[in-house]
């Protein structure tokens, strides 16, 4: 259970890494890139500095191919979508309607952070371990056994 925790902080700190922005392909146009002009999401370097990583989750993320990198930020998206539409911890107001979308919102919701956690422990080993076990500098360290 400790180990699952775990991979989902380093998937939610990996996440949050800064990325940059694809280039479409050719033959799509892209309207105006969004995110310059708004603020920045969290770092969390505190407690980031408090793990012996053996790289930073920006070298993380950009350890990842750029398919792979467009593959986890539409998760991301589809993710906080899902839970937008689910609307747990919304006033009543706020909320949809129907029930049976605001369920299934949550079960994407879940099914999405369980799979790019999941993917990330295969894509990352330095940083979640093999599978089943602690990754070696959570071991190296003491901070897990």
């Amino acid at each position: 259970m400790a180990a699952r925790i775990n991979r989902r902080a380093l998937a939610a700190g990996l996440l949050a890494a800064t990325a940059t922005p694809s280039i479409a392909k050719a033959g799509h146009s892209v309207p105006t890139l969004r995110g310059d002009d708004t603020a920045r999401l969290p770092d969390h370097a505190a407690f980031w500095s408090r793990l012996p990583l053996p790289f930073s989750l920006t070298d993380a993320w950009h350890m990842l191919s750029p398919a792979t990198q467009a593959e986890i930020g539409t998760a991301v998206l589809g993710m906080a979508l899902a839970n937008y539409v689910y609307g747990d911890g919304r006033a009543d107001a706020d909320q949809f309607k129907d029930e049976g979308l605001r369920s299934a919102a949550s079960n994407v919701a879940d099914d999405l952070l369980n799979r790019i956690d999941d993917r990330l422990w295969v894509l990352l080993p330095d940083l979640y371990g093999p599978d089943g076990d602690h990754p070696r500098w959570a071991l190296d360290s003491g901070l897990a056994s």
